[in-house]
């Protein structure tokens, strides 16, 4: 069977086009290159908290200072090479290994070190952390660093900003074979400069609501930091969070009342919005009790098939809050969300692109300035 000319241009296009395809679809499965723009590195934001006049003269309580979180805080460390945690099923690990690329860039929230985020004005570090060869380390579906030097970075930190806070919440995705005891013995033996966690937690045994700028900074004149523990699941919750076992229980927070920080599972920016919107509803209805708790506004994408569009063409996490938290910033409800979930944490927190690191440090630095400053006048009232 002969072929005519335009059944044989006919022909080579489509296997060009196909060739095109499989190359494409090879480099969006294996590429780790992340697109995600530039990095604020210029330290700017070393000063959050001290250098608002008269914060120690109203001593605030810590959960109604607005703080920038950083989602995911500990996957800066993350490699594509890095061995799975204990939470991933095997079924996981299989589509992991097909396309490592992909799995890689829709996993990593970071860019800079625990460090550098605290120098650009990351107070709120979440850090999820899993059980693996007799110690702790951060986890997002692969494991990263041993938990240790996150922990080193925020001492690190404290030693040297007087009058900073710093709010650690790890997320406790797998510990089987251990215990909560067990987990606070390794980040409170972490040393740093001759100094542990004990030595920037000045405090012990003071209730949530009661823990104030000036409990936790000692009247400003220390960094300090404060530690909170949550579960993932009831059963593990059950088995791990048997608080008695441990000496350190009384400088760690954990439990129903401590954190509102709900999960919103879509990728598109308005769909984000409108779930915030709801959430401002259900902690004025729970007011009684969230107003006493850390409130997170959770402003990060999450990789979903409700919006297939969005996903598919970020490329990758980081890519994505390239322009995503600009537009979380600049929202017209921003005010609102932050004040009923003054903790705005994101992926990319470093992020420089639409100068989004600058516009979210003013932002909150300015609503602290408002709280303190209408403390100070309900006081003198």
């Amino acid at each position: 069977m002969r072929f005519s000319k335009s059944n044989t241009i006919a022909f080579c296009i489509a296997c060009a086009a196909l060739l095109v395809l499989v190359v494409s679809l090879a480099i969006a499965c294996h590429s780790r290159s992340l697109h995600e723009g530039e990095v604020s590195a210029d330290c700017a934001y070393t000063s959050v908290h001290s250098c608002i006049d008269n914060i120690t003269e109203a001593d605030p309580p810590v959960v109604k200072l607005a703080l920038l979180g950083a989602h995911d805080a500990n996957t800066y460390a993350l490699q594509g090479n890095n061995g799975f945690s204990g939470e991933v099923r095997n079924s996981t690990r299989l589509l992991h290994n097909m396309v490592p690329g992909l799995a890689y860039r829709y996993t990593k929230t970071q860019a800079s070190t625990i460090y550098e985020q605290l120098c650009q004005g990351v107070r709120f570090l979440h850090i999820k952390c899993s059980y693996f060869n007799n110690r702790w380390y951060g986890s997002h579906a692969l494991l990263d660093g041993p938990i240790d030097i996150y922990i080193q970075d925020v001492i690190r930190f404290l030693q040297a900003n007087n009058g900073e806070i710093v709010v650690i919440e790890l997320q406790l995705m797998y510990g089987e074979g251990t215990d909560y005891s067990q987990m606070m013995d390794q980040i409170f033996s972490v040393r740093y400069n001759g100094q542990t966690l004990d030595d920037v937690i000045p405090y012990e045994n003071v209730p949530l609501p009661s823990l104030t700028y000036n409990t936790v900074t000692q009247q400003g004149t220390k960094g300090g930091a404060v530690v909170v523990a949550v579960g993932t699941n009831t059963d593990f919750d059950k088995q791990f969070f048997d608080v008695k076992t441990s000496k350190y229980v009384g400088k760690c927070y954990c439990g129903p009342n401590t954190l509102y920080s709900p999960w919103i599972n879509r990728m598109d920016t308005d769909a984000i919005a409108a779930k915030l919107d709801e959430q401002c509803a259900t902690v004025e209805q729970r007011a009684d009790v969230l107003d006493g708790a850390f409130r997170v506004m959770q402003v990060n994408t999450t990789p979903n098939f409700d919006d297939p569009w969005q996903t598919i063409s970020c490329w990758s996490l980081l890519s994505k809050a390239k322009d995503h938290n600009y537009k979380m910033i600049t929202h017209p409800h921003i005010d609102n969300w932050l004040q009923h979930m003054p903790i705005f944490m994101c992926d990319f927190a470093t992020s420089a692109n639409n100068d989004f690191n600058r516009l979210v440090n003013d932002k909150l630095l300015a609503y602290n300035r408002a709280l303190v400053s209408d403390m100070l006048v309900s006081k003198k009232n």
